[in-house]
């Protein structure tokens, strides 16, 4: 049995567009011990899952935007919203998905990352984004498959990653590493 801790209504819809076979169950409250900017995501689905004690395969997953030196994730407030939207505007930043897997006492950890460029956005595309949709639940205040295709230019890597769930790598990391088929994770 496959057992996800995600409140995040896209993946969920991922999971269940996908025909993945699984029960929902709730994350433990992140607790974070930032060390670096790489392993943030990580560290953050690993934390999600560190606290359940579940008998079968507990799956956790956390997003992160990574433009330059800076680590986007949820903005609190519409105003930090559109900074990272004008960021944004007009370059190339990375998208981090990490997957975290518990398996009994071992936890092991993987992760995608996603090359999105950004066209150049006016102060007027920027009040559209924030106004189209609920950008403080994504990471670097944006959904590729929201409102925000309209201003992507060229993507390189998952598309799904993007989303924040990369299904190509999670189907992987089940089957190789795991050894599962896929009548033991889909419907």
């Amino acid at each position: 049995m496959v057992y996800v801790a995600t409140t995040s209504p896209r993946r969920i819809e991922l999971l269940e567009q996908f025909g993945f076979d699984y029960t929902l169950v709730k994350p433990c409250k992140e607790k974070l011990i930032i060390n670096s900017k790489q392993n943030l995501a990580v560290q953050k689905a690993i934390s999600k899952i560190e606290c359940l004690h579940i008998d079968g395969l507990v799956v956790a997953f956390d997003t992160i935007v990574v433009f330059k030196d800076k680590i986007f994730e949820k903005p609190k407030n519409i105003e930090e919203a559109k900074s990272m939207l004008y960021d944004l505007s007009g370059s190339w930043h990375s998208v981090i998905s990490a997957i975290a897997i518990k398996y009994k006492d071992l936890i092991k950890a993987y992760f995608e990352k996603t090359f999105v460029k950004f066209a150049k956005l006016e102060k007027n595309d920027i009040d559209f984004l924030t106004s189209k949709e609920n950008v403080l639940d994504k990471a670097g205040a944006y959904a590729i498959q929201g409102y925000a295709a309209l201003y992507i230019e060229k993507i390189v890597g998952d598309y799904y990653n993007v989303v924040g769930l990369p299904l190509n790598r999670f189907k992987k990391i089940l089957e190789d590493d795991f050894k599962l088929k896929k009548s033991d994770y889909l419907k």
